[in-house]
């Protein structure tokens, strides 16, 4: 026998630290896939968080400035809660009307006595909080409103697999912006 054969045997595992060597890896593997998963969620999450914090953000705006330019009526709620669907549908695949509530507060569906603009809600029923009157003292500007509520659902589901995302979670996002229509 060779001198590098002698080292090459004398080198070789035992039959134990082969096994060993299994163990550790069918420990290991799903410990760091269960990590992987967890991060695929948790970036997901902050996509959404993204996605409905835009998404009435333009609804308010479009809703404040008026839609077309030069025009002197602001738009209704049906076309701003079209705008804000849309933003949805585009950034996030699965959301519907059926999955997805929106309610916009805007003066072109009218003031309450208190200066307090009215609202329609679409999508499901959604009990969104009361709005309230612009703060400044006199009353001259309307805050115009939108809402959005979506449940989000884990893009990786499973009890594993949902240690930083809950399996349904709800997210309310508002934003106000003054209007003087």
């Amino acid at each position: 026998m060779s001198l590098w054969q002698k080292k090459l045997a004398t080198q070789r595992q035992s039959d134990g630290q082969r096994g060993q060597s299994l163990i550790e890896t069918a420990i290991t593997l799903p410990v760091v896939l269960a990590l992987a998963f967890n991060f695929i969620n948790w970036a997901y999450l902050w996509i959404m968080v993204l996605t409905l914090s835009a998404a009435p953000r333009m609804g308010v705006e479009y809703a404040t400035q008026g839609g077309a330019a030069g025009t002197a009526t602001a738009p209704g709620t049906t076309t701003v809660s079209s705008l804000v669907y849309d933003n949805l549908t585009n950034a996030i695949s699965g959301v519907t009307t059926s999955n997805a509530a929106v309610q916009v507060c805007t003066s072109a569906k009218g003031v309450d006595s208190k200066g307090v603009a009215l609202c329609d809600q679409f999508g499901p029923a959604y009990a969104f909080p009361t709005p309230a009157a612009d703060p400044e003292q006199p009353v001259v500007y309307v805050l115009d409103r939108v809402d959005v509520e979506y449940t989000v659902t884990p893009i990786i589901p499973g009890a594993a697999f949902n240690a930083i995302l809950p399996s349904n979670l709800k997210f309310h996002r508002q934003v106000s912006m003054r209007s003087l229509y």
